[in-house]
């Protein structure tokens, strides 16, 4: 079988990966704080590596996903307990297993005015431990200090890792750090009255889909030529 028929499977199962990433990245454009994952590829030419693991034949392969920590845009909403994080770090908040992050900002209050995440009503945590307000009506700074009538009365902070690689995504807008990893406090400001959105370009990433459905199609149709002519020859075979 022609080589060119391992390339054309190879580029399909490459741009079928693609697609699955892309069209997770529109279906969360709409959740705060949300952060596109994207692939990377990786071609295979004519050297050791190639011939050892492709044994002679050019491919091409996704050689790994990653996420874009890019900051998306701010959307200011005038609630005091909505806060975005401007520049690097994450929420601390408390889970079943353990502690976990998050650029989810649209906090609430229970009935013990324990700040807690809108989705899956998570513990927000800081140095002292759980974070709590005795009302909503509080002003925040930018250093996390939680302020009422001028004095401070608690302290939101921000962490982040070493990398952005530490980072493991749990879903629900929620991380963990991989195993290893430690946090430490990071350089981002706190804005109160604010959202920050999905760092997905709805409109850029909807002409990436179409873009890759067409070279799916492409590959899909390259294999089929493949096929055709492997089945010419073998007719042509019988008949001598």
């Amino acid at each position: 079988m022609s080589s060119g028929v391992y390339s054309a499977l190879s580029g399909s199962v490459a741009k079928m990966q693609e697609l699955e990433i892309a069209v997770n990245n529109l279906a969360n454009v709409g959740n705060t704080g949300f952060k596109a994952s994207r692939v990377s590829f990786q071609s295979l030419f004519s050297d050791a590596v190639q011939n050892n693991e492709a044994q002679g034949t050019n491919f091409a392969k996704t050689s790994g996903r990653f996420v874009d920590f890019s900051q998306g845009d701010v959307q200011r909403t005038g609630r005091s307990l909505d806060l975005s994080i401007n520049g690097p770090g994450f929420f601390k908040v408390a889970g079943e297993d353990g502690f976990q992050y998050t650029r989810q900002g649209n906090f609430k209050l229970d009935q013990q005015g324990n700040l807690l995440t809108a989705v899956g009503e998570l513990q927000v945590v800081g140095e002292e431990g759980p974070v709590s307000f005795p009302h909503q009506n509080v002003d925040i700074n930018h250093q996390g200090q939680v302020l009422v009538e001028g004095m401070q009365i608690g302290q939101l902070n921000l962490y982040t890792a070493e990398n952005n690689d530490d980072f493991q995504e749990k879903g629900s807008g929620l991380w963990v750090l991989r195993e290893g990893a430690t946090e430490q406090a990071a350089s981002g400001e706190i804005v109160q009255g604010c959202l920050e959105q999905s760092n997905v370009n709805a409109m850029l990433l909807t002409t990436e889909v179409i873009e890759i459905k067409r070279a799916y199609a492409s590959f899909l149709k390259t294999m089929k030529t493949y096929s055709d002519m492997g089945e010419k020859a073998r007719q042509i075979g019988e008949l001598g």
